[in-house]
């Protein structure tokens, strides 16, 4: 789940006071990595093998564990959720932080309309930096011979699953991560500047669709994961020196010697991330029954306080606009990515090099971020193939920040800004509604990042702002916690604006 960096090119950069002071609006401009075609060659570990990892004990039917991570209002869409993927997963890294043994068994069902005779799963540290080594495999107790490809795992079902049917997959693994990340999607795994940023390191489940397994290498400048809400429990064995900082809610905690063990419920959620640093100190607030919580280094107090309030202002206008926050967490912790900022479930990861207290851009990084809780994590999609539905809409959310907390001329800055990035694009009559892989050159981030906005603009004047804003909570709540795409979306506006919107998605969307 990579983002933008953000980077002052010769455009005009716009500042705007409210509020007693003062925000600049810079391009969101991101940089292009390379896409690995092997596994990376062998890292040398600096330190001892991390002890064996070891799964947390539970009733695969039992949710009651999930329940603190969720809000009051939002507690009863745990039994609601029918054969969601329910992962117990165990990681364990190394002093160095280099190294990670995991363990991890999935209940996983069938809820497809056929049988299935293997399930996908991504090893994606592989794609980002690092090495994914698979040792034994299990179906149901019985050991298989998965196929191993770059970046994909397909785990052999014999006989195959039947629609509605559940097995237990059982995986063991041993992740490197690479000591300087940067060169793989913007550098969202790896150990930098005594930060660790732990971004999908497990065997993740691949979605299944009308398409079938997605088990396609996902572009290096769109998001790569795709995944289909989940519940994880996540047992953490680290140094005791670390803080750590994950999605979820911690409900066990325990020390012993110079090691610490944390278990967390993370769930409903699309993913699972962990950042890790001796130096991290924390503030927090409370927005209604959330907290929000904010950590950042030693010396950059003034930027941690900071994204406590953009956070905090940006949990609430949101809740407010798009129907209530769902976790009763919020996390923002710095590392070091050539992104701005990168969402999570409960938790977003902003560039360490924004927390200097001086830096215009990390208002607008911190509420993308968090306007994507609703549309990524709440709702998700495929972010390959209909990239705008995510990054597009959470540009157009994070105008309506602006707008709700600072007015006209804030919101005048931010629409003049995405307009400048727009302009930018080799094609600006480029449709939003392409996948990633579709794009050449920039036009990726000057037509989803720029563009794309415009289009929810758009439909907002054809719908009418009061129609336009019901219909987007609307889409929040029909759609939360399942995956979005264009046919929903136009369908669920037609509906609420009782108006033919064909015209409008051809102007801008179709290819």
């Amino acid at each position: 789940m990579l983002k933008k960096l953000l980077l002052p090119l010769a455009f005009l950069v716009l500042s705007v006071s409210c509020c007693g002071y003062t925000i600049d609006f810079g391009d969101w401009i991101a940089t292009p990595t390379s896409r690995p075609t092997e596994p990376p060659g062998p890292t040398a570990p600096s330190g001892p093998p991390p002890p064996p990892a070891e799964l947390t004990g539970f009733d695969w039917q039992d949710r009651s564990p999930f329940a603190a991570n969720l809000v009051a209002g939002w507690q009863p869409v745990l039994d609601q959720l029918p054969g969601i993927s329910f992962y117990n997963l165990s990681l364990v890294l190394g002093e160095d932080l280099r190294q990670v043994n995991g363990l991890e068994e999935i209940y996983y069902t069938n809820r497809e309309n056929a049988a299935l005779d293997r399930v996908w799963l991504g090893l994606f540290p592989e794609l980002l930096g690092g090495q994914i080594a698979i040792g034994e495999v299990r179906v149901d107790d019985r050991a298989v011979t998965p196929e191993h490809s770059l970046g994909m795992l397909a785990i052999p079902l014999e006989p195959a699953l039947p629609a509605g049917q559940a097995v237990v997959l059982h995986i063991e693994f041993q992740v490197s991560i690479p000591a300087q990340g940067g060169n793989f999607y913007y550098g969202i795994f790896g150990y930098n500047r005594g930060i660790l940023s732990l971004a999908h390191a497990y065997p993740t489940v691949l979605v299944y669709n009308a398409e079938g397994w997605n088990n396609e290498i996902p572009d290096d400048d769109g998001d790569p994961l795709f995944s289909d809400t989940s519940l994880y429990l996540v047992t953490v064995n680290a140094p005791a020196s670390l803080v750590l900082v994950a999605s979820g809610r911690e409900i066990e905690r325990s020390l012993e010697g110079d090691r610490q063990r944390a278990v967390y419920a993370n769930g409903p959620a699309r993913d699972f991330y962990l950042a890790a640093s001796p130096d991290f100190t924390l503030r927090s607030q409370t927005v209604g029954d959330v907290t929000v919580r904010s950590y950042y280094l030693p010396g950059e107090e003034i930027g941690g306080e900071q994204a406590l309030d953009y956070a905090a202002e940006s949990i609430r206008l949101f809740s407010a606009r798009y129907g209530s926050y769902p976790y009763s967490e919020f996390d923002v912790v710095p590392i070091v990515t050539t992104a701005g900022g990168v969402e999570y479930p409960g938790l977003t990861a902003i560039n360490a090099d924004m927390y200097t207290g001086h830096d215009p851009y990390l208002e607008v990084v911190i509420a993308h971020e968090v306007g994507h809780q609703w549309f990524y994590n709440l709702v998700g999609n495929d972010t390959q193939d209909e990239p705008y539905l995510d990054e597009s809409l959470t540009q157009f959310v994070t105008c309506q920040y602006f707008a709700d907390r600072y007015g006209r001329s804030g919101a005048e800055a931010c629409w003049d800004d995405l307009q400048s990035n727009w302009d930018y694009a080799d094609d600006p009559e480029s449709p939003i509604g392409l996948s990633v892989d579709d794009y050449s050159g920039w036009d990726y981030v000057s037509i989803i990042y720029g563009k794309g906005a415009f289009f929810f603009d758009a439909l907002r004047e054809r719908m009418g702002e009061a129609v336009f804003d019901a219909f987007l909570r609307d889409y929040a709540a029909a759609y939360a916690w399942e995956i979005g795409d264009t046919a929903a979306l136009k369908r669920l506006a037609e509906t609420h604006c009782n108006c033919d919107l064909t015209g409008l998605f051809e102007q801008w969307v179709y290819p």
